[in-house]
């Protein structure tokens, strides 16, 4: 096999990753791009927002269609290309994203959850929405952002979690400024606190059962080990 790139040496580094070379980088760069552009949550998000825009279910159909099937087809392409420059048994496949990039991605998905939940918050805001509907949505919206900040800080308090908290900074942002957003815009004087309450109790009522599936199903997978 004729190399088209130099290489580095193996004797100093045998594990290579597009990161590496500059041939492969741009095309490695292109792959996370347009991975994080078209991912499934984005996706998702840009067809409940052209939903909402248009009032047609076509529409965001194709948007998501588009994006998920093209994006996959585009992502695999530079990826392909960029591990193309480096022999199979030299190719670093473990090794982590800069974590600078893990936040870039995460900020492009933070970016489109903002315009869905603007789009909320100004649709709650009308007159039409009683205040009942609105003190509900802002209870279960505050144990989210509550729940969402605190996973947040657990995991900056753990070695191990840490790189998945930092990631997930640009959408709990988000989160935080939408629900105070509206708060400020959907209440004047008047809250509606029996609501609110009710509205954070069935949300703080599905997260724990939602934690308690994942923890048996965690204790299941555990137990299922078989022991050495």
């Amino acid at each position: 096999m004729e190399e088209t790139v130099s290489l580095p040496d193996p004797a100093v580094q045998y594990r290579v990753h597009p990161l590496d070379l500059p041939e492969a980088r741009t095309q490695f760069r292109n792959a996370r791009l347009v991975a994080a552009f078209t991912s499934l949550p984005v996706a998702a998000l840009v067809a409940a927002i052209v939903a909402y825009l248009t009032r047609h279910w076509e529409p965001p159909v194709v948007v998501f269609l588009a994006l998920t099937i093209f994006g996959a087809l585009s992502a695999r392409h530079f990826t392909d290309r960029a591990w193309d420059y480096i022999p199979r048994k030299r190719q670093d496949r473990e090794r982590p994203l800069p974590r600078l990039w893990e936040i870039g991605s995460s900020a492009i998905l933070a970016l489109v959850l903002g315009g869905a939940l603007l789009l909320i918050v100004f649709r709650l805001q009308r007159d039409d929405v009683p205040l009942g509907v609105r003190a509900y949505t802002f209870g279960g919206c505050a144990i989210a952002a509550l729940l969402v900040v605190a996973d947040a800080a657990f995991g900056l308090a753990r070695a191990s979690g840490r790189r998945r908290a930092l990631a997930s900074l640009p959408g709990v942002a988000v989160v935080v400024f939408a629900t105070i957003l509206a708060y400020v815009r959907w209440f004047d004087g008047n809250a509606g606190g029996s609501d609110m309450l009710w509205g954070a109790l069935t949300v703080a009522v599905g997260a724990v059962l939602a934690g308690a599936a994942r923890l048996w199903e965690r204790r299941r997978i555990v137990s299922d080990q078989p022991a050495e």
